[in-house]
């Protein structure tokens, strides 16, 4: 398991590190400063587009992260199983697509928009989450509200600056009244997954940490039903989640592609939403690990609840994304203000939702 120290005491400091940190390694990581020229290659049915995701086919990221292989042909795309990378992380897809190597990828939106400023050249152009079935949840009796989470020996699992994960812990601290982010935590250690993150508070390692919904009851059998709490769920919050980005060379030689990517995200998405059976096909095709029957219907319901959450009429419109760009400008984890229009391809982005709709 990989955990990492972070902010134990001098608070100002350890956030002005952690920041330092993760600039660099976004920096470090875009090394490759050429854009992408089009690169797509033609299929027998019409254009490939090769585009990675940047964390394991899991049941709640699965209909939009394998959309486009299921829908592709739909819109006039020819998108073999080999079209799309599984990768670990935003930066290395990231240091992939500057290098001509992808044409697209996901990244979580913050970590997007602080790579965005070290490279004015991405811009993000379809929806992937606007949330997921992530829950933040304490497996300690006296840790009962978000409040509590101030509290020196609360320890709580926290991802990297401007991890998806990190930015919902910090939206349900103002949901629940508080003028704090995860930044203000006193006790946290970095755990970067889902499943990491539940081993940890499985072995008694920590009080607090976001896990997949399925997986509290595995919290429930290990400590009592009286000893756990869902402090905040991330469907109580739709926000921008994750996205589809490239760069504007890329984006502007192959408009028409790109509206036909992100069209078949869409529709992947609506048609999960709309059929369990369909979506159980789907995992059955791609899911990593086996997911049971229970764990499949579970994520299907949230995201049948949810529409947010495989988003397929929206997901990136001004209203969503403009809140983002403030709060991640206000709370220093970019440091120049950005307009919608400095990170979204709106074009392409409104013609795949006409394309979508048809």
């Amino acid at each position: 398991m990989s955990i990492t120290s972070r902010a134990n005491g001098s608070g100002g400091s350890a956030t002005r590190t952690r920041r330092a940190a993760i600039s660099t390694v976004c920096v470090a990581s875009l090394a490759f400063t050429s854009a992408c020229a089009s690169s797509d290659s033609e299929g027998e049915s019409g254009t490939t587009v090769r585009y990675a995701v940047t964390s394991p086919l899991v049941p709640p990221q699965l209909p939009p992260y394998v959309g486009p292989l299921e829908t592709g042909e739909d819109f006039g795309l020819d998108m073999p199983r080999d079209a799309l990378q599984v990768l670990n992380d935003t930066p290395s897809a990231l240091q992939l697509l500057l290098s001509g190597n992808l044409d697209a990828t996901s990244a979580a939106f913050i970590g997007f928009l602080k790579a965005r400023e070290s490279q004015d050249q991405l811009r993000t152009f379809c929806p992937v989450q606007g949330t997921t079935s992530g829950q933040i949840v304490s497996v300690n009796p006296d840790v009962t509200e978000m409040a509590d989470l101030f509290d020196p020996s609360v320890r709580v699992l926290v991802e990297s600056p401007g991890g998806p994960n990190d930015y919902f812990m910090s939206l349900g601290m103002q949901a629940a009244g508080l003028d704090k982010t995860s930044e203000d935590l006193p006790n946290t250690t970095i755990v970067e997954d889902q499943e990491q993150r539940l081993s940890a508070l499985l072995a008694g390692n920590a009080d607090v940490g976001a896990v997949w919904d399925y997986d509290v009851p595995k919290l429930v059998d290990k400590y009592g039903e009286d000893s756990v709490t869902v402090l905040s769920s991330f469907t109580d919050t739709p926000t921008a989640y994750l996205s589809f980005v490239s760069s504007t060379t890329w984006l502007s030689e192959n408009h028409d592609a790109a509206v036909k990517f992100c069209a078949s995200v869409l529709e992947a998405n609506r048609r999960m939403t709309e059929d369990l059976d369909t979506y159980q096909s789907l995992v059955d095709t791609y899911a990593t690990g086996n997911p049971s029957p229970e764990i499949v219907e579970a994520v299907w319901n949230t995201a049948h609840n949810a529409p947010s959450m495989w988003p397929s009429s929206g997901g990136l419109g001004r209203d969503i994304v403009e809140p983002v760009l403030e709060w991640a400008f206000e709370n220093g984890l970019i440091a120049e203000s950005l307009s919608y229009d400095d990170v979204v391809d709106e074009d392409v982005y409104l013609d795949a939702l006409e394309m979508a709709k048809k």
